[in-house]
């Protein structure tokens, strides 16, 4: 994202005000924010999203997150527990200097039925 982009991107009013306060400097994507916000209610630990297309940093709606081995199925039933469209949970390791690093947990979604849900989020006041 260029800088011009990231400022509009900051002033869009469409913008949910959580996208915006859960870190200044690098605001949500509005197509993930309120998955984001059931899932870091709920108590887990994200660290990565992305509302997913082209010119973002994954193909498909993306949150990425810490934990034990326990905490991708907790993660799976709170976005089922909140109707969350999942498309897939995965584990994953990165790549550093060839050498394997993490694991990590990914949740991808369905990206029609998330802008639906966000939408029907944000008119009832479910994200602000």
């Amino acid at each position: 994202m260029t800088v011009t982009q990231f400022a509009r991107h900051l002033a869009d009013p469409a913008l949910p005000r959580y996208a915006r306060e859960l870190d200044h400097d690098c605001p949500l994507d509005r197509w993930i924010s309120y998955a984001v916000k059931v899932l870091r209610d709920g108590g887990i630990e994200t660290y990565e999203s992305c509302e997913g297309s082209m010119g973002h940093s994954f193909r498909e709606p993306t949150i990425r997150f810490h934990g034990p081995r326990s905490d991708g199925f907790r993660a799976f039933a709170i976005a089922q527990t909140f109707a969350l469209p999942v498309c897939a949970l995965r584990r994953s390791w990165d790549l550093s200097n060839g050498e394997p690093k993490g694991p990590y947990w990914e949740l991808t979604f369905f990206r029609n039925r998330l802008i639906r849900l966000q939408r029907e989020a944000e008119r009832s006041g479910l994200i602000a």
